[in-house]
């Protein structure tokens, strides 16, 4: 393997076409020069320079080599500019993967919190599916992860952190619209959204269900997609109380449901990585807004 020392040598006698010049702009002796050029060619095992005729003429190998190394250094020196500029600016950077149902409202709104008490602070927030909650915090650069559902992997601390309830979102207008709260027999012969049965909501709505037949049953992917059909006024929504903070009240009524069955909320971090030292703040502000929306639900 090649040191960055060596690419350094080997880019200035390109460069410069000549040992000579690329030692006076490297600022070393002439030998050393040689001697690096030499100990790279005994590395990668060919010439890259044709040295006949008492003149120094860069191999194909090596003027393809240079190219590449090219763009290495601009990559390298825009990455140093760029870690150089935050430094000045005294920021920093908290990259959060959440569950779409938990990115619409609840975790923008702790992300908030925590940018009033650091101002100079740069956020990621990448929405995740379940199959990519692992692979983003051990293979990314994603330093937590929120979800509604737990993480079962070697190596990643799943920690619940509050639970959120069932709720129902009906369309203005429609005669449900107007109760304190739905039991699953309100919902018999009503259109509902569904969600695939092995989907957190999927299985919360079920349970919830038992035995009642509802209407027509329109399939949605997310907690939003459901939430949209209520407010076309298509069907009630059954979803969790965080999806329902991102709704518009003018178009449908939140209504609290029956049943102990709760939503959880987990935060998710690598166990073997450095936490960040926005963690806790971003935890404590999960939490409060957790139990407000909560609290903003009537008892049922």
């Amino acid at each position: 393997m090649l040191t960055l020392r060596q690419i350094e040598v080997l880019r200035a006698v390109l460069q410069a076409g000549s040992l000579a010049g690329a030692a006076r702009a490297l600022g070393i002796a002439q030998p050393t020069v040689t001697r690096i050029i030499r100990r790279m060619e005994d590395v990668l095992g060919l010439a890259l320079f044709d040295r006949s005729g008492g003149r120094l003429h860069p191999t194909a190998e090596a003027r393809r080599m240079l190219g590449e190394i090219d763009r290495a250094y601009d990559a390298l020196r825009h990455a140093v500019d760029d870690a150089a500029r935050r430094a000045r600016l005294g920021g920093a950077r908290f990259e959060v993967g959440v569950s779409p149902s938990l990115g619409r409202a609840l975790v923008p709104q702790a992300l908030a919190g925590l940018l009033r008490t650091t101002p100079g602070l740069a956020l990621r927030l990448d929405v995740l599916s379940v199959s990519q909650v692992g692979p983003y915090l051990t293979e990314g650069t994603g330093e937590v992860a929120v979800t509604l559902f737990p993480v079962q992997q070697a190596g990643i601390h799943s920690q619940r952190i509050g639970q959120g309830r069932l709720v129902a979102l009906v369309p203005h207008g429609w005669p449900l619209a107007a109760r304190p709260v739905l039991a699953p027999g309100d919902l018999e012969g009503q259109p509902i959204a569904v969600f695939d049965p092995q989907a957190v909501h999927g299985r919360m709505i079920d349970g919830f269900l038992g035995q009642v037949t509802p209407g027509a049953r329109h399939l949605v992917r997310f907690a939003e997609s459901a939430a949209a059909l209520a407010e076309a006024g298509i069907a009630i929504a059954l979803i969790d109380a965080f999806s329902a903070m991102a709704i518009r009240p003018t178009l449908v009524s939140v209504l609290p449901t029956t049943g102990e069955a709760r939503f959880e909320v987990y935060l998710h971090r690598v166990l073997d990585r450095l936490q960040a030292r926005f963690l806790p703040e971003f935890e404590a502000l999960l939490a409060a807004g957790i139990l407000s929306a909560d609290s903003a639900l009537p008892l049922p």
